[in-house]
């Protein structure tokens, strides 16, 4: 069979997503291989694939994890040493890419097809110029083609005198070692390997022309334009039910109560809005006796701090979210696409606190499609929070039918076999390119 590469951001968020596919190609009888930042190896072999690290000796195994349980305690001159402590690492990330980190990995695995994360732009660049087919797997809503989905404001899109103005500030900082330097980078990068390159509207406001593969029904969202239809295509929603999940405290869990899951997501625990999100939670419970909530807290913050606000508060570091969500009357969270996905897939009600990157328009995907509501966590306190969950949860039957339909989708779409038939068809066509210029 055939040699396939996923190159996941390297993040639970970005590689658990992946993992459903990955384990159905390999059951095909292809070798499946990852490479990403050293962070997420024991993650990917766990699961039984081989990996191959990449940029190791600039971020070495543990880095991220640490900057993230620092990152909300730090202010001052500290925050600003570790600023610019990422700026000369992203610098040095640079560096390697162009003198030929990428290149060696490539040579050492030998892919057929690459499945390369929408957030890793570069790699792409580097596989054309070994000749290797690539396409664009989006763990979330593809941010170059957001514009075409429903529930999002075309209108609202940015025009070209501000871009221009965006990549010269961009461009101008990056020189003045004040911000990465993306569009330096991708511009040296598709040189060296003749790659042609499409414009978008966020840094490095480039991308590589590759077809994009969704991990999403067409129910959920499908493109408004004909050229955009043409490239996505939609896989199921690859949700991975037998994944690793956390122990937990199960006996401590109450049946016969409605259940409030609150999770912000691995990213959210470098936000200093986590802390009084997760108090807002816990003294939202107080004044909801007759409920259970569980809280995942993380790794920087101590979970007893948030039980004793509240006797039916279970708060625990990581939390077996898969198992939670068959037993959750609603979900608080980030809005995520991954927990978002999952919330659908078990017909959960969500309130969507986004704080950042894809999260707002996730949200408004949530809202456009009755799943859920949507609060704003700056402004958020518990009589807020209160009044989102009394929207979801109870008796809702409008909100109850529209989850069951799009859950309906989200199962229907969970076809193993047909995920594998599409990236084979891209398999086939990389063969036939490489017999043609062979």
């Amino acid at each position: 069979m055939a040699t396939l590469l996923f190159a996941p951001m390297p993040l639970a968020g970005h590689v658990n997503p992946t993992l459903k596919l990955a384990k159905t190609l390999r059951a095909r009888g292809h070798r499946i291989v990852y490479s990403s930042l050293p962070e997420v190896e024991d993650t990917v072999r766990a699961e039984g694939f081989d990996f191959v690290p990449v940029f190791g000796s600039i971020y070495p195994k543990g880095t991220l994890a640490e900057l993230s349980a620092r990152l909300p305690t730090l202010r001052g001159l500290s925050l600003l040493r570790v600023g610019l402590e990422f700026l000369r690492r992203r610098e040095a990330m640079f560096q390697a890419g162009l003198a030929g980190e990428y290149d060696r990995m490539l040579d050492a695995v030998r892919p057929e097809l690459v499945l390369c994360d929408e957030r890793v732009p570069d790699l792409p660049l580097v596989c054309h110029g070994h000749g290797v087919s690539t396409v664009r797997l989006n763990t979330t809503v593809p941010r170059h083609l957001l514009h075409t989905l429903p529930g999002t404001d075309e209108a609202a899109r940015p025009g070209k005198p501000v871009i221009a103005v965006l990549k010269g500030l961009e461009r101008l900082l990056g020189q003045l070692g004040l911000a990465p330097r993306f569009q330096w980078y991708h511009s040296q990068l598709a040189r060296k390997h003749g790659c042609p390159r499409d414009a978008v509207l966020f840094p490095p406001f480039y991308l590589p022309r590759l077809p994009d593969l969704v991990l999403f029904p067409e129910a959920f969202g499908t493109p408004r334009t004909p050229e955009a239809r043409a490239r996505v295509h939609h896989l199921g929603p690859s949700i991975d039910l037998e994944r690793r999940e956390p122990a937990f405290p199960w006996e401590r869990l109450e049946e016969g109560r409605p259940l409030v899951y609150v999770s912000l997501g691995t990213m959210a625990y470098t936000s200093r809005l986590m802390p009084r999100l997760l108090r807002v939670a816990a003294e939202a419970a107080a004044r909801r006796p007759d409920w259970r909530f569980v809280l995942a807290v993380g790794t920087a913050l101590e979970p007893a701090r948030f039980e004793e606000l509240a006797p039916n508060v279970i708060a625990v570091r990581h939390a077996p979210q898969l198992q939670l969500l068959r037993k959750a009357a609603a979900m608080v969270t980030h809005a995520g696409f991954n927990s978002v996905k999952e919330c659908i897939y078990f017909g959960v009600p969500m309130v969507a606190l986004p704080m950042q990157h894809d999260q707002p328009d996730v949200a408004r995907m949530v809202v456009h499609h009755g799943l859920g509501v949507k609060g704003h966590p700056a402004r958020l306190d518990v009589d807020g929070l209160l009044a989102l969950l009394d929207e979801v949860v109870g008796h809702h039957p409008a909100r109850a039918q529209a989850l069951e339909e799009m859950k309906t989708r989200f199962r229907e779409a969970e076809s193993p076999e047909a995920n594998v038939t599409t990236v084979e068809r891209f398999l086939e066509s990389a063969r036939a390119r490489v017999t043609a210029t062979g």
